[in-house]
């Protein structure tokens, strides 16, 4: 599937941002869907390279992985994310929907 350039632009709210990064897009726009109908908010990623440049140039409150992305992609954000935002969180999902606004809010101490 050949993605779409799109300009992205910084998002600014007062609620929590969870940038969402997996290898599917039919379960990334899921996943998104529910939370951005839950009180948080999200931005999705199947790209490495694009998500890597969001993270750097955002206010994020977490990162959720996807369960389909690669070991060495999965070192590769946990990695940056210590090292220029160590503030955010990241996330690890390997189960289904319905545990995804849990694992954050946990996560996030909520």
């Amino acid at each position: 599937m050949e993605e779409e350039n799109k300009e992205i632009l910084p998002v600014f709210s007062i609620k929590k941002h969870i940038l969402v990064y997996g290898k599917h897009e039919y379960i990334l726009k899921n996943a998104q869907n529910l939370i951005n109908n839950s009180d948080m908010t999200s931005t999705g990623f199947t790209s490495l390279g694009e998500m890597l440049d969001y993270i750097r140039m955002n206010p994020l409150d977490a990162v959720l992985i996807g369960g389909g992305v690669d070991p060495h992609d999965r070192l590769k954000i946990q990695e940056l994310v210590k090292a220029d935002v160590p503030h955010v969180k990241v996330i690890e999902h390997f189960g289904g929907p319905a545990t995804i606004l849990n694992e954050i809010r946990s996560a996030l101490g909520e």
